[in-house]
């Protein structure tokens, strides 16, 4: 990505979402409020006409068809089990690499007894804190994890170690090299002293070693109940659930 600007996964996914709920067979599947914020994030009133609109299908079907609900899908098993920690005692939210996710700044309303944490690059936090109303138990933290320790970004703002924690990782760990993935999971491990809940997505690679789509869950929880297991959705990548359990 661009230094001065958000990245281009970013954008996309943003606009996804406002095309999603502006189409009746997906509309339901979008959270409430997530397209509006999104709309705020980045300017779509342009690609959204009509001819645009089609583009960005037809640009899906021929790369990888259904993209962009799976993108939509991952959001709502990820919020399902966020929202299952909070119900469950969480105290705070780390969501790392945030792009222009709208979990926080939905449930940091819903929930005020929690505190949700985003880190992302500044470019894309700057963005963000121009279309999201302030609150108390929100803080987005600017910063660059590719040259900043995350347990360094953390340090100082509201993060407690000591409070049950739920940390997000959502599409970023393709980006990173082995190494990098490793430190990051040691940060969290450092971090995350008190019981808590890890969600991350992670691809499984191809034969030839590149990261491919292998999803099977998702079509069944979120499509079938209401007959749409047919629509065309990207399968390969995985959404993963850690838990750590208090130490005697």
């Amino acid at each position: 990505m661009r230094a001065d600007r958000p990245s281009t996964t970013a954008r996309l996914i943003a606009a996804a979402t406002v095309f999603l709920s502006r189409d009746p067979r997906y509309r339901d599947l979008v959270p409430p409020g997530a397209a509006e914020l999104c709309a705020r994030f980045v300017s779509v009133e342009a690609v959204s006409r009509a001819p645009l609109s089609w583009a960005v299908w037809l640009a899906e079907r021929a790369t990888i068809p259904g993209l962009m609900l799976h993108f939509m899908l991952r959001k709502r098993f990820i919020e399902d089990t966020v929202r299952a920690s909070l119900a469950a005692g969480c105290e705070q939210v780390v969501v790392v690499g945030a792009g222009f996710d709208t979990l926080a700044a939905r449930l940091a309303a819903e929930f005020p007894q929690a505190r949700f944490i985003e880190i992302d690059h500044p470019a894309t936090q700057a963005a963000k804190r121009v279309a999201i109303d302030e609150r108390r138990n929100l803080e987005l933290i600017a910063a660059n994890l590719a040259e900043e320790r995350l347990q360094d970004a953390l340090a100082g703002g509201a993060y407690r170690r000591d409070a049950p924690s739920v940390f997000v990782i959502e599409g970023l760990l393709m980006y990173l090299t082995d190494a990098q993935i490793a430190v990051l999971f040691a940060a969290i491990a450092e971090l995350q002293r008190a019981p808590g809940t890890l969600v991350f997505t992670v691809m499984e690679p191809a034969s030839d070693g590149r990261p491919r789509f292998h999803n099977a869950t998702l079509r069944a929880r979120y499509l079938a109940p209401s007959g749409r297991q047919a629509l065309p959705l990207a399968d390969g990548e995985m959404v993963l659930v850690a838990e750590r359990i208090a130490r005697p």
